[in-house]
């Protein structure tokens, strides 16, 4: 699909998938780390599993929005029926996006209703397509990074993925005032 080893333009669209079946056409595992050509958003609504970046594992549940900044190595593991959104944010774009990955565990009603009426509207017009289509998408991707970047400067979700440092290994990311993070 958009897979580093897909060099077909084409297949660069903004899209927006099922995280079934995603998980299941692209085998997903902790011993199969990926990269995607295009910034990517998995936003997961029910279930649980866990997700590598670099040296960094986190586990995830419904709630959360995990972004990969495009050619992101990364491992997914879905345990049981996990249920979201991956959004595939194109790559012909200049979208105000995150520098790097982000992890958000979003625990307000607000925040949730928020990211889901986002992903829901992307979903909606990726599905239906028609006139302006390309544009559309681009503006609600824009929408979505820069809700992703307003969430990254609140003090309300610190969990930010790890990057790695100078020396390779992979340092919490998060505000000096954040509880600690699981990462």
């Amino acid at each position: 699909m958009f897979d580093s080893q897909t060099q077909n333009g084409a297949l660069r669209l903004l899209k927006a998938v099922p995280i079934a079946h995603l998980a299941r056409e692209g085998r997903w595992s902790l011993d199969s780390p990926r990269s995607y050509l295009v910034p990517v958003l998995l936003w997961f609504t029910a279930g649980q599993g866990r997700l590598g970046v670099g040296d960094a594992l986190c586990g995830y549940t419904a709630h959360n929005a995990i972004y990969l900044p495009a050619n992101t190595l990364h491992a997914c593991e879905i345990c049981g029926r996990t249920q979201g959104t991956a959004l595939f944010l194109g790559s012909d774009h200049d979208l105000p996006a995150p520098d790097g990955p982000m992890h958000l565990r979003l625990t307000a009603l607000q925040d949730h209703s928020e990211i889901n009426l986002l992903v829901e509207g992307f979903r909606r017009d990726s599905a239906e397509g028609g006139p302006l289509i390309d544009e559309i998408l681009h503006h609600r991707a824009a929408l979505i990074t820069l809700w992703l970047l307003r969430q990254s400067l609140s003090q309300r979700t610190p969990n930010l993925i790890a990057a790695p440092d100078m020396d390779g290994r992979a340092e919490a990311a998060a505000p000096h005032d954040a509880p600690e993070s699981d990462i």
